[in-house]
């Protein structure tokens, strides 16, 4: 499928990840990883703004917070930060704290409020990766063990699937999902992606509850129907992307960020690597949750 797909910030981020449209800022908001920078991108003007973060405080995800700011999920555990009260981040838990080599990934909030996050070892690809369930009181529970790369946290929009993927084995799994009890169950395959160029990052469901997934080292944006087929794919100008999300007045906006890691001097020549792209994609997408801590 052929699209007019923008290069809103050509920021060249080392592992831009996780976009978050926020309707209270009008901007949608992501970070660089490795750098690390909290960066927000207003549509309406075209403004750019990127926050370094201190003393390399490595955030794999952030949430919005419905008291103001952000929760960040870092290296180092949890803080919650608002980058417009001049304050540096504040830590609030680490649910890791006895395992230093160990860093939190991908999360999303669920529509209670909670955020679920993956964590991984940073340096090797071992399977000691824990997806945590944190509450708005800082209680971090664990939900599942024996994660590599963890990613695609996403939830379907009558709130009965999550999706979870681990990006080194390429699996996209679905879950039952209670979420009253903020409990998951029945784990099957949703997607098997083994054997492809291809490896699940960063996901988003649009509001007909299909599954949009990045899929990095192929440069492409796949739409996954509530069945697991493949309904859509979409070509990218970039090797990497790393997670989509819908923003924009109406959501009706795609955004996508990407990485330049590993990429070579030709291949940075002739791609906007680490680039901020979007587009729109003819469906609109969902309210991202707050959490509620």
């Amino acid at each position: 499928m052929t699209l007019d797909i923008q290069c809103a910030v050509a920021g060249a981020d080392i592992l831009g990840e996780v976009p978050l449209w926020c309707d209270r800022t009008h901007k949608v908001w992501w970070v660089d990883v490795r750098r690390p920078a909290l960066q927000s991108y207003d549509p309406a003007t075209g403004a750019h703004r990127a926050i370094r973060l201190p003393d390399g405080l490595l955030t794999g995800s952030i949430a919005l917070r419905e008291a103001g700011g952000f929760l960040l999920a870092t290296q180092r555990g949890f803080f919650v930060y608002d980058p417009d009260t001049g304050e540096p981040p504040r830590f609030i838990h680490h649910p890791e704290a006895d395992l230093p080599h160990n860093r939190l990934n991908d999360g999303k909030c669920d529509r209670r409020g909670r955020f679920w996050v993956g964590s991984m070892r940073d340096a090797q690809r071992e399977p000691e990766g824990t997806l945590y369930r944190f509450d708005p009181d800082y209680q971090a529970t664990p939900m599942a063990t024996g994660i590599v790369v963890p990613n695609s946290v996403a939830w379907s929009p009558d709130d009965k699937t999550m999706y979870f993927a681990d990006t080194h084995i390429q699996i996209i799994w679905a879950y039952d999902f209670d979420i009253d009890e903020g409990r998951i169950t029945h784990r099957r395959v949703f997607k098997d992606w083994t054997h492809q160029i291809g490896r699940p990052d960063g996901s988003t469901v649009d509001a007909e509850g299909y599954l949009w997934t990045a899929m990095v080292a192929s440069g492409e944006l796949v739409r996954l129907a509530p069945d697991g087929s493949v309904d859509r794919v979409i070509r990218l100008p970039v090797t990497n992307p790393t997670c989509p999300a819908f923003g924009g007045a109406d959501l009706g906006t795609l955004f996508v960020t990407s990485h330049s890691q590993r990429l070579t001097p030709e291949q940075l020549a002739t791609e906007p690597a680490g680039a901020l792209l979007m587009m729109d994609v003819g469906v609109k997408g969902i309210k991202e949750p707050r959490f509620r801590g």
